[in-house]
C-alpha cells in the first residue's frame, strides 16, 4: 500500500489514484461510514481538536484517501498551532480531491470513483453543485450511486467496491460470472 500510495503522491493521476485506491481498499475494505464523519465534524465545531486529531489517528488505513479527513486534520491542527502539518493536511486534502476529480467525468459513462460515501459530496463541493436528490442505479457490472443537483444536472459516482467491501470475494466473482450467463443466454437467443 506505502509504494502505490508514495507513487499518486509523487505522480497523481488518475492511474496512480486507482492503484493506490486498490491498495488501500484490500488492506481497509470497509468505507469510512457517514456516522463516523458525523461525529468527526461535530468534534470540530465543538472545538474538541485534540480529541478530533486523537480520533482521526484511530480511523482505518482508507482515510488517507479521504479528502475530508485531510481537511479536518488541517482545521485541527491550525486551530492547536501545528503550522507544519496544517501544510502537509491541506496538501493532502487538494491530492486527494484531484485523485478523485481524475477519475471519471461524473457521466454514466465515466463516473467518478470513490472510497468513501463523503467522497461524492466532497466532489460535488468542489465542482460548486449541491445535491437535491440521490438514486442507486445497478449499470451493467457496475453500481453507481447518482446524485441530482439542484440544477437538475445528474453526478455520477460507481460505488461497486464500496457496496461489496467485506463481501467474500466469491460472491462477486459468482455475479459477474451469472452476469456474463445471462448476456450469453441474450446473445444465442438474438441469433
Amino acid at each position: 500500500m506505502q509504494r502505490q500510495l508514495a507513487a499518486f503522491i509523487d505522480e497523481p493521476s488518475k492511474a496512480t489514484f486507482l492503484a493506490a485506491r486498490d491498495a488501500v481498499l484490500r488492506q481497509s475494505p470497509l468505507p469510512l461510514v457517514a456516522a463516523q464523519m458525523s461525529e468527526l465534524d461535530r468534534l470540530l465545531e465543538h472545538e474538541e481538536y485534540q480529541v478530533l486529531l486523537d480520533r482521526l489517528d484511530s480511523l482505518p488505513p482508507s482515510k488517507v484517501l479521504s479528502p475530508r479527513i485531510h481537511y479536518l486534520a488541517a482545521e485541527a491542527a491550525d486551530a492547536l498551532g501545528q503550522a507544519e502539518e496544517v501544510e502537509l493536511e491541506r496538501s493532502l486534502f487538494v491530492l486527494t480531491l484531484q485523485g478523485l476529480l481524475a477519475t471519471g467525468d461524473g457521466t454514466s459513462v465515466n463516473p467518478y470513483v470513490v472510497c468513501h460515501p463523503t467522497d461524492e459530496y466532497d466532489i460535488l463541493a468542489a465542482l460548486s453543485h449541491e445535491a437535491a436528490g440521490q438514486r442507486l442505479i445497478e449499470h451493467g457490472e457496475r453500481i453507481c450511486d447518482v446524485l441530482i443537483c439542484t440544477d437538475g444536472r445528474e453526478v455520477w459516482f460507481d460505488v461497486t467496491e464500496l457496496l461489496l467491501a467485506g463481501r467474500p470475494k466469491k460472491n462477486v466473482a459468482a455475479r459477474r460470472r451469472r452476469t456474463a450467463r445471462r448476456r450469453a443466454s441474450v446473445a444465442r437467443a438474438r441469433r
